[in-house]
């Protein structure tokens, strides 16, 4: 079991992602943009984020950029969920364990959530 954070302005996406990962026996907090997601992710520390793109406030490349600048929180795995993966810079790719286009097979986040949270998290930004 694994404190996750879902970070996603579509509360159908959050909802259902709590519920997938719930599922599995994880602890899941959600946040609607990523400027309350990074307030969540100071004070949840978790072992995993999950976040979409493109979002109202602060999008997931600049939460990923914020908790990439920080030493408490740069280790923390990140995956990115869009629909539109294309517009991402390449060299912010980096920043992200994976990058999952939408719509994506529940299986697939699933596997990568378990892979990253038994794996600790440390060095494995930039990875499949």
């Amino acid at each position: 079991m694994a404190n996750l954070v879902v970070v996603d302005d579509e509360p159908l996406v959050t909802d259902f992602l709590k519920f997938l990962l719930q599922d599995l026996g994880h602890v899941v907090h959600a946040a609607s943009n990523g400027a309350d997601g990074l307030q969540t992710i100071q004070r949840i520390r978790p072992s995993l984020v999950v976040t979409d793109f493109m979002m109202p406030v602060s999008s997931g490349v600049d939460l990923a950029r914020a908790l990439s600048g920080d030493d408490d929180f740069r280790r923390i795995p990140i995956v990115l969920c869009s629909a539109a993966p294309h517009a991402i810079d390449p060299a912010d790719r980096a920043l992200f364990a994976a990058i999952l286009q939408k719509p994506y097979p529940p299986y697939r986040l699933i596997e990568l959530v378990t892979l990253h949270v038994e794996r600790g998290g440390a060095g494995l930004r930039g990875q499949p």
